[in-house]
């Protein structure tokens, strides 16, 4: 999903809820890459996360997520960007007054 403004890109995935320390770690692992955004928790133990990366590692991303499925763990698939998640809404979680 392109979030047009910003020039982010936002590849949508649903895991486990245990899994989201898995791909938080690896994507940070890679300096950079991406971002990733918890956007919906789920009552059946799965969460829908955002990798929110620029049009640079957009092929990185891809590449990451691909050696992992390749590797079969964690399972995740890919799930729709939900309708709050809009791109105001993932810039004004990181916005933060001058005086914090």
């Amino acid at each position: 999903h392109l979030l047009r403004d910003a020039e982010l890109w936002a590849r949508v995935i649903r895991v486990g809820r245990e899994d989201i320390a898995f791909f938080k770690f690896l994507f940070e692992s890679y300096e950079g890459v991406g971002l990733i955004r918890t956007v919906e928790t789920e009552d059946d133990g799965t969460v829908v996360i955002a990798i929110l990366s620029t049009a640079d590692f957009r092929g990185e991303t891809d590449a990451i997520l691909a050696d992992v499925a390749e590797r079969g763990a964690p399972p995740f698939a890919p799930a729709p960007l939900p309708p709050a998640c809009t791109e105001d809404w993932f810039l004004s979680t990181w916005v933060r007054d001058a005086g914090e």
